[in-house]
């Protein structure tokens, strides 16, 4: 016999399946019921609070404006004479005068009049050289309820008009707590938004002055300053660069391709953008150089090339077209690479100047020409080539590995040389010919087959190497169509010129 539940439990233990069920969903719903009020009360004080605040700061800025200026003029005038005779800003008469005087400019809704309080407080503390009060005041002032925007914007004009004074020295700690708290009285307000990216820059300035490039680098990045409508694109050009050059510099070169990024290409190719467009350039060669993209470089310095004020120089077109030959000459082989450098050779601009730079036009001619290169080149151009400066940018191990590259891309152009040339010979041949050792020639031959730049087969016991691919049946058919096609169309213009000289002799021979 089973023995009855006791306890405050029991009925719902005793109760059967289905009862107790319906018990369970009953419970459930009052505990949502209990939870959607909790929530609706919480919501309920929260939207009233804030719909409070609202409406105290709508009633402010909705009252009927009251003409203070006279009243402000005033007070500063006494303010000032206070200072005057006791020259102390603690003084209650001078800068806590003025206080109460801006809140009665401000609650009469006179932006005009709050603006020259707040600046003719600005003022006394610059004029005694108390910076922890100018500090202090700034913040004060631009927090305040209701401050108007016209009062916000004149604090933050006499901030930058203090840092930008070249007459007065402030030492690093109180510049850098200058620019920090204007910063944080601009953030998110729109009308100060270009006050506000020069603020940044000239904290980053400090800081990489320092010597902390990284917090410079992080300070600047967090200025999205393509989105900001006040600047002019110029000067978004110019803060982005800045941005990429830190990032470069903090060793961060994701970011700085991200940030790249953001500069359109045809943006640079206006007229009054040209000094930009050679900075962006070689901002993208420092990082193209420590990502080893010699085509990349190349282009970079090609579009260098094609700057008018590059051109009006001579000294920076000749740097700027030597170096798209050297790279691309140093550039993995391509059908880009290959148009780029007929296009160099043949270009009305650079065509005529290669003349200048016998160096420069003995690369491309040796890449563009189906003849097998000599390596080391002629003295004189060897010389020429591992002295120029572009390979001396990043260090003597950078300078190495260039060296060795072109080492590299002199015997690829020969090994594509001779596989054009030849169907099969041995690897002993194929190792005369480049000049190297026959395992040298191998691993090479291997590397490029590797990297699908070359179609070859090897036997090693045979020690022949075949660089003709093996056709399939449709490709042999159709080659042997076009070679009886071509055969024919010959033979049919050979019979039409002996029918014509045949006509030509017999009516000779008739006259």
């Amino acid at each position: 016999i089973r023995t009855p539940a006791r306890g405050p439990f029991a009925s719902q233990t005793a109760l059967p399946e289905p009862a107790r069920s319906r018990a369970s969903s009953a419970r459930q719903r009052s505990r949502k019921r209990l939870l959607r009020r909790t929530r609706r009360g919480r919501i309920d004080s929260d939207h009233c609070a804030a719909a409070a605040r609202n409406k105290i700061t709508m009633s402010i800025r909705s009252q009927e404006k009251v003409d203070r200026t006279g009243f402000a003029e005033e007070e500063i005038a006494k303010a000032r004479s206070a200072l005057g005779v006791s020259g102390n800003l603690d003084d209650p008469a001078v800068v806590e005068a003025l206080l109460q005087c801006e809140k009665k400019c401000r609650l009469s809704n006179d932006a005009i009049a709050t603006k020259n309080v707040c600046v003719a407080i600005l003022k006394l503390c610059r004029e005694k050289q108390a910076w922890s009060h100018l500090i202090a005041n700034s913040q004060l002032l631009a927090k305040r309820r209701s401050q108007s925007k016209v009062a916000i914007t004149g604090i933050v004009a006499q901030g930058l008009e203090q840092l930008e004074d070249t007459t007065i020295k402030l030492d690093d700690a109180t510049r850098e707590e200058l620019l920090k708290t204007l910063c944080d009285v601009t953030d998110g307000k729109m009308y100060c938004e270009a006050e506000r990216a020069k603020l940044t820059r000239m904290l980053s300035a400090l800081k990489e002055r320092q010597g902390d490039v990284a917090s410079a680098a992080d300070i600047l990045q967090d200025v999205n300053v393509e989105t900001y409508g006040a600047l002019s694109k110029r000067e978004k050009v110019d803060y982005i660069l800045d941005q990429v050059r830190l990032m470069l510099a903090k060793g961060d070169r994701v970011r700085a391709y991200i940030l790249s990024k953001k500069v359109q290409r045809k943006t640079l190719e206006e007229d009054d953008l040209q000094d930009l467009k050679v900075r962006f350039y070689k901002l993208m060669s420092e990082y193209h150089v420590l990502e080893d993209a010699p085509f990349d470089l190349a282009q970079n310095f090609w579009s260098i090339f094609n700057t008018k004020t590059v051109q009006d120089d001579e000294a920076s077109w000749r740097d700027a077209l030597s170096s798209t030959a050297l790279f691309l000459a140093l550039s993995q082989h391509a059908p880009g690479v290959s148009d780029m450098m007929h296009r160099v050779l043949a270009d009305s601009t650079a065509a005529p100047k290669l003349e200048k730079l016998p160096t420069a036009k003995h690369l491309l001619t040796l890449f563009t020409t189906q003849e097998i290169v000599a390596y080391p080149l002629t003295e004189e151009h060897q010389r020429a080539v591992e002295a120029h400066p572009a390979l001396h940018t990043a260090g003597p191990e950078i300078h190495a590995r260039w060296k060795n590259t072109l080492r590299e891309r002199v015997i690829q152009h020969n090994i594509r040389v001779v596989s054009g040339y030849y169907r099969q010979l041995s690897m002993a041949r194929l190792a005369n010919l480049l000049g190297l050792s026959v395992d040298e020639a191998e691993k090479h031959v291997s590397d490029m087959v590797s990297d699908s730049g070359l179609y070859a087969k090897i036997d090693r016991p045979k020690g022949i190497i075949v660089f003709a691919k093996p056709q399939g049946p449709d490709e042999v058919l159709q080659d042997w169509a076009s070679d009886i096609s071509k055969m024919l169309s010959l033979v049919e213009t050979t019979c039409y010129l002996i029918n014509k000289e045949t006509m030509m002799h017999k009516k000779a021979l008739e006259a």
